[in-house]
Formats: structure tokens, sequence, C-alpha cells
């Protein structure tokens, strides 16, 4: 191996082990050998520049944790893409017309990950953590982020979470519905009783930035279905080619 391919190998195993650190509050090195799929004995040796520069810390004497750095970042992302970039607010807007749960997720991988949330004001009401991810699979916010994926993206989400064919084929009809009408909806797909609906925003180019999504209860949604996608759509054009 020479000294550029040995280099581009540790830096991308250096992301493997910060991407695994986002999806846990705290692991193992050996449970992190496990989802990175590298030798524990390497994860140990990579760790330690990790936690020297504040992107991990050791948590306890064997667990290891998002570092500090990881929140300056975070901030950094806030302040770039969410609020100056008027995110935050569009969501602000959407939450008080619809009095819904309203939410910016974008696709990272094989994964769909939430980056903004605004609650309902409802004390029954759906809830979505800043930072949760979920499989790019199921739901409406799946669907719309798929429906926008190139193709080779689409077909390697599919690959990671070994999709049969026939539930490929499945996923390909309603990504293609979902591209066609513009916006997606799911019920009871990720949390019994929950209604969504899903709608892209992409940038300047054409390229997909994430997607603005609302979810409900299915009873309280029932009735006014056509108005809350409207007022999706309408949130997200109106982001299109702003956010960045």
């Amino acid at each position: 191996m020479d000294r550029t391919t040995g280099a581009e190998t540790q830096t991308t195993r250096l992301l493997q082990i910060l991407s695994s650190l986002a999806k846990s509050p705290q692991a193992t090195a050996k449970e992190l050998a496990e989802s990175t799929q590298i030798p524990v004995s390497t994860v140990y040796r990579l760790l330690a520049p990790l936690v020297a520069s504040g992107f991990a810390q050791k948590t306890s004497s064997r667990h290891f944790g998002a570092g500090p750095i990881a929140v300056q970042l975070s901030e950094r992302y806030r302040d770039t893409t969410l609020t100056t970039g008027s995110v935050t607010p569009y969501l602000r807007q959407l939450a008080q017309d619809s009095g819904e749960l309203a939410a910016f997720m974008v696709a990272h991988g094989s994964e769909a990950v939430c980056v903004e949330a605004v609650e309902s004001r409802h004390t029954l009401r759906c809830s979505y953590t800043v930072g949760a991810s979920q499989p790019l699979l199921l739901g409406a916010t799946a669907t719309a982020l798929l429906s926008r994926m190139p193709m080779d993206s689409r077909s390697a989400v599919f690959d990671h979470h070994r999709i049969p064919a026939a539930q490929r084929e499945r996923l390909e009809q309603e990504c293609a519905t979902a591209l066609a009408d513009g916006y997606a909806t799911s019920i009871g797909e990720l949390d019994v009783g929950i209604w969504g609906v899903s709608a892209p925003v992409m940038d300047g180019a054409g390229t997909l930035d994430g997607v603005v999504t609302l979810m409900a209860p299915v009873e309280r949604s029932a009735h006014r279905r056509a108005e809350l996608i409207g007022l999706v759509r309408r949130t997200a054009d109106s982001l299109s080619g702003g956010t960045r």
C-alpha cells in the first residue's frame, strides 16, 4: 500500500468512527469496531487523535462519545444552513399554520437525519429529536428523499439494507409516484397512528438539499390532509434555492 492510499484509508476510517459516534450517545471501542467493520486495535489507535483534538471524548473507562468540537460544528451548521439560511423560520411558520410537528430532514448515507424540528402546539403531538435518524426505507421522508436521488445512489441504499427484488420494485414505484406528485405521504410506517407528508427542497442547481416533513396523529389529520400537503409543498417551494 503506497503512502497516499494509506492516508486515504485512515481518513475514511476516521470519518466512519465519527459517523458511528454521531448515532449513539456513547459506545465502546468494540462496539465501534463492530459498527464500522474496523479492527478494534485500529479503532483504539484512531480514537487517540480524535480525543486529543476534541472531536471525541472518553466518557468512562470503556466508553467514547462525541467531543466538544462536535458541538461547535453543530452550531456552525445551524448558523449557516438553518437559521441564516432561513430553514428554521420557515419551519416555525409551517408548525404555526398547521399546528403540527414540522421538521427538516436530510439524507446521509443510508439514513435520513433530522437536522431541525419545531414541535406541535397540541398536548397530544408527534415528537422528533434533532439528530435522530431513521433508515432510508420507510415513511414519507424516506420516499421523498429517495425519489430525488440518482438511481445509483438509491440502489446503494437498497444494497446496504439488503432489500429483496420484490420490495425494491415496490419502493421504486413509490418513488416514481412521489416524483410525479412532488410529495410523499405515509400512514403508520414508522409509528402506529402517525400520518406524514414530505416534500423535497432543491438548491439553485437542482440538487436535493433535504425534505420538509410534517407529522400528525392520523385522527387529527384525516379531515385536512389536502390542506397540510399544500402547506408542506409551499414551504418546500419557498425554501428551494435558498437553503445554502
